[in-house]
C-alpha cells in the first residue's frame, strides 16, 4: 500500500490544506509562501525562517507540535522530519537538501525480526549550526552552536559546538579563525 508524504489519517487537516495549496510549487519558489502555509497549518516556525521546498512530516497529529524551528532558518528541498518525539531546531539553522531529523528508531531484536522495539528521544540543532545534504540526524542527538555537519554524515553522537563533522572525523573549528 502506497503511504502518501506522511502517515496515513494521522496529520491535521490544515497541514494538509498547506500542503495542497503550496506542496506542488517548484523548489526555491515561493519560499515565504510555504513557510506561512507551513505556519498557518500549525507547525511552529519561525517569522524569518524559509523552506525552499515543502517538508515531509511523520508523525501523529500531535507530532505538529513537537517540532520548534527558531528564527532566520533555511531549509532546503526534500528535508525529513520524524516528529514522534520534540525536534528542537534552534536560530539561524541552515540545512541541507534532503537531511533526516529522525526521533524514533528501534532497537535490534533477535535474528526472526532484527527491528525490535521502537525507542525515540529528542533531537536538538543549536543556534548558527549548519547542516550539509542528505545528513542524518540520529535519535537523541545534538549538534552544538556553531557545528557543521558535512554532506551525508550520520550523526549518532552529540556534536560539540564549532565542531566540524565530515566523515568520521571530528575537528574543532576553534583552531580555523573565519571572517
Amino acid at each position: 500500500m502506497h503511504r502518501p508524504r506522511h502517515e496515513a489519517g494521522e496529520l491535521s487537516l490544515r497541514f494538509r490544506a498547506a500542503e495542497l495549496l503550496v506542496g506542488h510549487l517548484p523548489p526555491f519558489v515561493g519560499s515565504r509562501l510555504r513557510s506561512r502555509a507551513l505556519r498557518a497549518s500549525g507547525l511552529r516556525v519561525g517569522v524569518t525562517s524559509v523552506f525552499w521546498g515543502f517538508p515531509t512530516l511523520v508523525g501523529s497529529r500531535a507530532g505538529l507540535a513537537r517540532l520548534h524551528i527558531g528564527e532566520a532558518c533555511g531549509f532546503n528541498a526534500g528535508c525529513f522530519f520524524d516528529l514522534h518525539e520534540e525536534l528542537f531546531i534552534e536560530d539561524d539553522v541552515s540545512v541541507g537538501h534532503d537531511v533526516m531529523f529522525l526521533t524514533r528508531t528501534w532497537e535490534q531484536g533477535p535474528s526472526a525480526q532484527r527491528a525490535g522495539q521502537p525507542r525515540a528521544a529528542p533531537v536538538r540543532i543549536r543556534q548558527g549550526a549548519w547542516i550539509g545534504a542528505r545528513a542524518t540526524i540520529m535519535p537523541g542527538v545534538t549538534v552544538g552552536e556553531g557545528a557543521v555537519i558535512g554532506a551525508s554524515v550520520v550523526v549518532d553522537k552529540d556534536v560539540a559546538p564549532n565542531t566540524l563533522v565530515m566523515g568520521a572525523q571530528r575537528i574543532s573549528l576553534a583552531k580555523w579563525r573565519i571572517g
